[in-house]
């Protein structure tokens, strides 16, 4: 059975330890990273072929989309800035649902580069981008909309476009497995372009609940949507995701990862 056809596999994921009585608030971003996680710890998962299935962004929090870009250089910035932001935001628009949308910001990674220090790679932590909090981080742009939104959601628009789609692959969390219990708001600074600014993330402790999914060797016409923050959820359960390894293709057995992110910021009136 190829492994595009497998149900399930197993792989490692590394969860946020659960805050001891009086630790304070993690932070990342203000201190050098390190191989070392003495916070963390590994936890094998079983990881499900996400097209085996069918998902939506109301139901599990992501949905996988085709589309067709005509960006031919996703580490041009101002490529992407022109043609790929008015993609992300129409596609968004159409998949959410949603009145007016904004494309934030982009990031593009890539694993030989990170491995030179010189580019972000591939994100090996159990995390969600946002928390509650994000509500006054989004304030001064709501401050210049026309009128006031009776929603704001935020999604990840996640496609990879290296040559075999197979190292360090995307897994997401159905949200309707996470739970208020296992998340530990985090302090992030410094995070891609955003030098300076601080913004609370979700990290989270290993839960026995959680649902892994990814879709085998994603193709460059294909977009992983998934929801990172939303308004008018109480509480707001995120749709966690990570990075992973995939045992069946060792490092240096395929070409590097290399992938691009946007965020859209959708607003409902």
């Amino acid at each position: 059975m190829g492994m595009s056809q497998a149900e399930t596999i197993q792989a490692e994921f590394f969860y946020r330890k659960p805050l001891r009585v009086g630790e304070a608030k993690p932070v990342f971003g203000l201190s050098p990273a390190t191989a070392e996680r003495p916070d963390h710890e590994a936890f094998i998962k079983p990881v499900k072929n996400a097209r085996l299935s069918q998902h939506q962004l109301s139901e599990s929090g992501f949905v996988l989309l085709e589309h067709d870009t005509a960006v031919l250089d996703f580490y041009n910035d101002s490529q992407v800035a022109e043609i790929y932001y008015p993609e992300m935001q129409r596609l968004a628009q159409t998949a959410s649902g949603a009145d007016v949308v904004f494309i934030q910001s982009h990031i593009t990674r890539n694993e030989a580069e990170a491995a030179l220090g010189k580019r972000l790679g591939a994100h090996r932590l159990v995390h969600n981008d946002f928390t509650p909090n994000f509500k006054s981080t989004i304030e001064p742009l709501l401050a210049t909309a026309e009128k006031q939104p009776q929603r704001v959601a935020v999604y990840n628009l996640w496609r990879r476009f290296d040559a075999d789609g197979l190292d360090a692959p995307f897994a997401v969390c159905d949200s309707r497995s996470v739970s208020e219990t296992e998340l530990i708001p985090t302090d992030l600074y410094n995070y891609g372009d955003s030098e300076g600014f601080a913004v609370e993330i979700y990290q989270s402790a290993h839960s026995n609940q959680h649902e892994w999914y990814f879709y085998p060797k994603m193709a460059v016409n294909e977009v992983l949507m998934f929801k990172t923050y939303d308004s008018a959820e109480v509480p707001f359960l995120p749709t966690l995701h990570s990075a992973f390894d995939d045992p069946a293709y060792p490092s240096g057995t395929t070409s590097a990862r290399e992938s691009v992110e946007a965020r859209a910021i959708c607003l409902f009136y």
